[in-house]
């Protein structure tokens, strides 16, 4: 390790550079490691040409190998670099491990290696494409994304990404901690299927602030005048919605979401977000400033994407129509770009506004790796089906995930009830159900699957299906009494904060959950 100690007495500065060197600088030659040569290519297993990937290549040791000029990624024990499609490194001899992957819709490669003394090793990493979900008319999107604007073209293609904002604008507590670009080419295109926007901004104010919203698809640049406590959430919201863009409550469990919600501010509501990471989930939540986990399941690996669930269930049940989505933070977090992706269902050809289009509308599911789909009636997610109880007509379900992973369960939830359980009996990894139902009140009805828990949590979920029958309100009067009772522990945590810095910077906050209690409570004696 490294140290800011000055030189012991007589040890002179050249000797200091020279064992830098030497200790820095793994890939120089020298008489006492000689060199192997490993060259890897990296192919779509269909075809005959190389692929941009994500690699792993680590030592016996564990120690990341990485060859001149990759972008590089570690951040708490997620340590990888990008290829174009082929590398090459010098290497002293001795043991490896290679894996190379591209996003979900293709298997992990991996082998070990062994490499001797003067070696010169080449590799073809052949990937396989399990499922196509762009043939299948689904373009996936991650909506939390911090990596650099330089980087982003390779990501999108090593992680057969579609679609990232870029959140080049960041407002972490009170202040900026990254400067967007000039507000030109706010949206840039790779090829004719991945793009990414440069104009993106997260306001994130924690603890005792009211939360982070992402403020996505912007055309310019919102400027933020405030602090941790002022102004609340909505006003960035509103700012974003006026110049087309959109909000996502990257976790549906901030302090200020319910208020958000009521006030029509959330356009999608973070359920696959970045507490779930490929090398395990974060189970801090309180210190951030987060609403109260009342059950102890939600404090399990298992049991942390239940959480944000039920809450979200808890919003549909108060006549909120709002789509799923997910969110990595990878360069911040332990993810890499995409890890945890949207996937949207797009009329016609793929274009970014066409994407945002088809999120908005729910025509979606989140996952970090199974693949998800849910029709009723023939009828994909996001829609809404009008029916009349004299009718009594029944609706047909259909449900599917497929995923590389193993499977635990498939569950058909209607209005936070779930119907129906399907667990795995299939080795393919290949979950499917067909049932029927006859809806007795309106409502929402959705699919949700899991792969089996270990350090991490593999999920998906669809985006509701309305069911309006009689055009009778789907409102659950005690999900709105929850919701209350939520603002009022708010507005009885921001009535106490001693942290304001004027006066009327509470009342804004209090008139701003204050608003949103007024629709909660209108909807709770319906």
């Amino acid at each position: 390790m490294l140290t800011n100690r000055p030189p012991a007495k007589g040890t002179s500065n050249i000797f200091l550079t020279i064992v830098l060197i030497l200790t820095l600088s793994p890939g120089r030659d020298s008489p006492a490691s000689p060199k192997c040569r490993l060259q890897v290519r990296t192919f779509d297993g269909a075809g005959n040409h190389v692929v941009p990937a994500r690699v792993y290549l680590n030592a016996a040791d564990g120690a990341l190998q990485v060859p001149s000029g990759s972008i590089v990624y570690q951040k708490n024990g997620e340590n990888h670099f990008v290829t174009q499609g082929e590398f090459s490194i010098d290497l002293p001899p001795g043991s490896y491990a290679l894996k190379v992957e591209r996003g979900p819709e293709y298997r992990p490669w991996s082998t070990s290696l062994q490499l001797s003394e003067g070696e010169d090793r080449r590799i073809d990493a052949r990937l396989e494409r399990w499922i196509s979900m762009n043939r299948l008319g689904w373009y996936s999107g991650d909506l939390h994304n911090h990596r650099r604007i330089e980087e982003m073209p390779a990501l999108l293609l090593a992680e057969d990404l579609n679609l990232a904002p870029t959140l080049t604008d960041w407002i972490w507590e009170d202040k900026p901690i990254s400067t967007p670009p000039p507000a030109d080419n706010a949206i840039r295109s790779v090829d004719a299927t991945h793009v990414f926007s440069v104009l993106d901004k997260e306001v994130e104010r924690l603890e005792w602030g009211p939360g982070a919203v992402d403020l996505l698809g912007l055309r310019t640049v919102i400027p933020f005048q405030g602090d941790r406590l002022s102004p609340p959430n909505d006003t960035f919201c509103s700012l974003a919605h006026k110049q087309g863009g959109y909000v996502d409550a990257e976790k549906i469990v901030w302090r200020d979401g319910a208020a958000l919600a009521a006030l029509g501010h959330l356009d999608f509501a973070g359920i696959v977000h970045n507490h779930f990471n490929r090398q395990g989930v974060e189970l801090k939540t309180e210190e951030w400033g987060m609403i109260p986990r009342e059950r102890a399941e939600y404090r399990t690996v298992a049991g942390m994407p239940l959480w944000s669930m039920d809450v979200y269930y808890r919003l549909l049940n108060c006549g909120f129509r709002i789509a799923v989505s997910a969110g990595s933070a990878s360069g911040v977090k332990a993810s890499p770009l995409g890890y945890n992706r949207v996937y949207a269902k797009v009329d016609g050809p793929f274009t970014y506004e066409r994407w945002f289009h088809a999120l908005k509308a729910g025509r979606s599911f989140g996952t970090n790796g199974p693949m998800l789909f849910l029709q009723v009636d023939g009828q994909e997610a996001g829609s809404i089906l009008r029916i009349q109880a004299a009718a009594t007509r029944s609706l047909n379900v259909h449900a599917e995930c497929r995923a590389i992973g193993s499977l635990d369960r498939l569950e058909i939830v209607f209005k936070g009830r779930v119907l129906k359980t399907v667990r795995n009996t299939d080795p393919r990894g290949r979950i499917a159900t067909d049932f029927k139902i006859t809806p007795q009140e309106s409502g929402w009805i959705a699919a949700r699957c899991f792969e089996n828990p270990s350090a991490t949590v593999r999920f998906a979920h669809t985006s509701p299906t309305y069911i309006a029958l009689d055009n009778k309100s789907p409102v659950v009067a005690s999900d709105a009494q929850y919701m209350v009772d939520w603002i009022d522990r708010e507005m009885e945590f921001y009535r106490k904060e001693a942290r304001f810095r004027r006066p009327e910077d509470r009342d804004a906050m209090l008139a701003f959950f204050g608003k949103a209690r007024r629709v909660y409570a209108d909807l709770a004696i319906r």
